[in-house]
């Protein structure tokens, strides 16, 4: 589940907004008592009716009144809205803070609010009107997210008078940001082996006999405490250096995102790919583990984007991650040669399309550092994708995992139904093969 973010429990935009000017105009019942008005005055003119003239004489000049009241109070309103939480995983809930602030003497009259909610569909209600110098606060939540970035809002207001006799309508410029994340299943918190926890790292990490004066030391780098600066390797090098004390070897873990759009096959009435869904979740709930754990993680997807080490910014980038229009798996290739051999090495790939992902093959990992969950996306379908024979899929699947066997990999795989806190103890093993 996700951790709570203090810092970010609420996202807030612009809490006092500069709205755009009203557009005042008479409503239908303004227009109905402007036209008797003239009517009732005309033919009081014509008939000598005086009380017939005053009616329409009234009639006339009400809306004035009206129509300056409206502008007056409506031009004064303060919008601005608040989310909480800022971030929610896909299929939670959120909610959404609508603040209304009336700074003027007067009050408004009832207000009718047209809100931009995620969904397509806007989100419209009414709010009686506010007095002046006070403030309201309409709650109302968001529930069943798909995984994305949302702006909620910006606001169309309409407000009017008492008698509804003029309107004026405007838009709010005032945006608050939602971020929904891809769902996680919690991991079992299992031993990993004992060649990912000692990581991939050849630098030293030990502490010298004669105690921290005999610490290893590097050059000193922009940024550095200088009350680390150790001055005897300084005097004797010439150069800067700072003490490089001991901390525990946390080890490094790349996880790789296959994202390519024909990797992810979809029927025609499936609005998004479950499996492509399931690849992202997987990738989340392995990140934000590791992470968690200690370890250092670096985040790479199919089109190139990564993010590192801090669990939000992973968790962010697959929020807003989409079908690639992308064949190969470049990107994902260029990520490993940066990469250790000895490195420990996630990745949820897929083998649905016609490309293959010989290019990660070519790239050798050493046994048991490195496990490829490899999706069958078409079981994943609530019906058989009929582009391409189920014989020809299960071939090409055999083959991409006997590619990555060679090459070192430990290929788990995966069909729809499967749940990964199931496959979890099968990942962490060190041994080369597939299982299926």
């Amino acid at each position: 589940m996700p951790t709570p973010d203090p810092t970010a429990a609420t996202s807030r935009a612009v809490a006092t907004s500069t709205n755009g000017a009203p557009r005042v105009t008479l409503s239908g019942r303004g227009r109905t008592f402007v036209a008797v008005g003239a009517i009732s005055t005309v033919a009081g003119l014509i008939l000598g009716v005086t009380d017939l003239q005053r009616v329409g004489v009234l009639l006339l000049v009400l809306p004035i009144p009206a129509l300056l009241a409206v502008r007056q109070a409506r031009s004064g309103l303060r919008i601005g809205h608040s989310v909480r939480p800022a971030r929610a995983e896909a299929g939670g809930r959120a909610e959404v803070r609508l603040i209304l602030g009336n700074p003027n003497t007067f009050g408004t009259g009832p207000l009718r609010i047209t809100e931009t909610v995620p969904g397509g569909r806007p989100l419209r209600f009414s709010v009686s009107g506010i007095r002046g110098r006070q403030r309201r606060t309409v709650a109302y939540p968001l529930s069943a997210l798909k995984r994305g970035r949302y702006t909620i809002g910006p606001t169309a207001v309409t407000a009017s008078d008492p008698f509804g006799l003029s309107v004026a309508d405007s838009r709010s410029v005032d945006t608050a940001q939602l971020i929904v994340q891809p769902r996680r299943e919690p991991l079992a918190t299992l031993a990993l082996p004992l060649a990912w926890r000692d990581g991939g790292s050849s630098s030293s990490h030990s502490v010298g006999s004669g105690g921290s004066d005999d610490a290893s030391v590097r050059e000193y780098r922009y940024g550095d405490d200088l009350r680390k600066i150790h001055w005897r390797s300084t005097a004797r090098s010439g150069a800067m250096m700072v003490r490089q004390e001991e901390r525990p070897w946390h080890g490094q873990t790349m996880v790789l995102l296959d994202t390519r759009v024909r990797s992810y096959p979809m029927t025609s009435d499936e609005e998004e790919s479950a499996a492509f869904e399931w690849a992202v979740s997987a990738a989340a709930s392995i990140s934000s583990h590791l992470a968690e754990r200690g370890r250092r993680v670096v985040l790479v997807t199919g089109s190139g984007r990564a993010a590192h080490d801090d669990n939000q910014s992973m968790l962010d980038l697959l929020a807003v991650t989409k079908p690639a229009m992308r064949a190969d798996t470049g990107p994902l290739a260029d990520a490993l040669n940066h990469l250790g051999r000895d490195a420990s090495v996630f990745a949820v790939l897929s083998t649905a399309d016609q490309g293959s992902i010989g290019e990660l093959a070519l790239r050798p990992r050493l046994p048991g550092s490195a496990v490829a969950l490899l999706l069958r996306p078409w079981t994943f379908a609530s019906h058989a994708v009929p582009a391409v024979p189920s014989t020809a899929w299960d071939a090409q699947w055999l083959a991409g995992a006997e590619a990555l066997r060679v090459s070192g990999w430990r290929v788990v795989a995966v069909e729809g139904g499967d749940e990964l806190p199931s496959l979890w103890p099968d990942l962490l093993a060190t041994t080369t093969g597939i299982r299926r």
